[in-house]
């Protein structure tokens, strides 16, 4: 039997989730560190478990519970939201949890019992904004934030402990055993990984989270405890935040060129370190030779300049190329940036043109585009640098 531990991160609160070192694909999101699965065991008359873990965790949750007090004596599991990493030990725990309540919202428990059908026979406490649920010496209450990011999701709020515990919402994916921001070493790391998965996961929900932003400011929090990664206390609050103030409202935006580009021959490659070298901005580069989709959002989150560069493969751009650009489109990291498209071409130039109407109808303003053919030659190269000149 593995050895499971827990730890108290705020009074009366254990964590009792589960660390995922070995995980890198998660849905729709590569993860470079693991994740974790946040869950918490709230200790008052009537004990609550808030969240749980994927499902191949429930065993080790279960453990790390069976540690704090007796199973049968936990009344409430509150579930923020139906996605399995949150819910996936659900239908296990309520097999051993014999007198516990599934507590969510509606929608919560519609999709609950499409993805478990065997819960559609246990006990069900459907919440809404207006519902606060006493537990004694603690009240819960709970606030849809929809469409962060699923629609479904709710974040739960503890007035009397001034602690928001917050499920996607301000979470990242890494696997460590430190639980708050303040334990941690290279702060700005985690900073990162919060713009990386704010890009991956939220960036279609700008106006939701806005309003869930403009709900939060009026409740006094001390401490945010997340569904995935590290979670947020102290003067440390702010700067959680900020973040997502500043994402919610298109203002991480800074003077930086995120060039993406895939190359076959390396004509295109030559290409992209030319316009690389001469910016006189920030520059990142996304090779997609090499470079996932993830890592290509966090690039674009805060960049107000791309160069996206393709070669013609049979009178189209290159599969990995149009992959990227329907990814940041759906995730509007296209929409409202100045764009320059380059591409080379051996007898049918039209990758550029193509490139063209997809960022354009991505919400991408064009604002240069050169194609060339086969090699990069001293005319082709002065011509991507006074290109770039565009870019102001």
């Amino acid at each position: 039997m593995p050895v499971v531990s827990t730890e108290i991160v705020a009074p009366d609160i254990y964590w009792v989730g589960a660390i995922d070192w070995s995980v890198r694909m998660l849905p729709g999101y590569y993860s470079d560190e693991g994740t974790s699965y946040n869950a918490y065991l709230l200790m008052d008359e009537d004990i609550t478990l808030i969240d749980t873990v994927q499902a191949q965790f429930g065993f080790e949750l279960l453990e790390k519970i069976k540690q704090i007090t007796q199973l049968d004596v936990v009344k409430y599991i509150i579930i923020n939201n139906a996605e399995n990493d949150h819910s996936g030990a659900l239908p296990f725990l309520m097999t051993q949890l014999k007198n516990a309540t599934i507590v969510t919202n509606k929608i919560c428990m519609d999709n609950i019992i499409h993805l478990y059908p065997s819960l559609k026979n246990y006990q069900f406490k459907i919440v809404n904004n207006n519902t606060q649920l006493k537990l004694n010496t603690h009240t819960i209450h709970f606030i849809p934030v929809p469409m962060l990011h699923w629609p479904s999701s709710m974040v739960c709020y503890c007035p009397e402990t001034r602690l928001l515990f917050s499920n996607d919402v301000f979470g990242q994916h890494i696997a460590c055993s430190e639980r708050f921001l303040d334990q941690i070493v290279l702060k700005d790391h985690i900073i990162q990984l919060m713009r990386e998965y704010s890009a991956n996961l939220l960036g279609p929900f700008q106006v939701p989270l806005t309003i869930a932003l403009q709900n939060l400011k009026q409740l006094k929090i001390d401490t945010i405890l997340t569904g995935h990664g590290i979670s947020w206390r102290g003067d440390n609050l702010i700067t959680a935040i900020n973040e997502y103030t500043q994402f919610s409202q298109n203002k991480q935006l800074k003077k930086k060129l995120t060039v993406l580009f895939q190359s076959m021959s390396g004509v295109v490659n030559t290409a992209a370190q030319i316009i690389m070298q001469t910016s006189s901005h920030q520059v990142q580069f996304c090779d997609l030779n090499i470079t996932n989709l993830t890592k290509c959002a966090l690039s674009a989150y805060n960049s107000e300049f791309l160069a996206i560069g393709s070669p013609n493969y049979y009178g189209q751009t290159t599969p990995l190329v149009e992959s990227a650009i329907h990814y940041l489109r759906g995730l509007n990291l296209i929409k409202g940036r100045k764009v320059m498209l380059f591409g080379s071409f051996c007898w049918s130039d039209k990758a550029v043109a193509i490139m063209k109407e997809m960022v354009e109808n991505a919400g991408g303003t064009v604002v240069s585009e050169i194609s060339f053919k086969m090699g990069v030659n001293e005319i082709t190269q002065s011509a991507l640098i006074n290109e770039l000149k565009k870019f102001v």
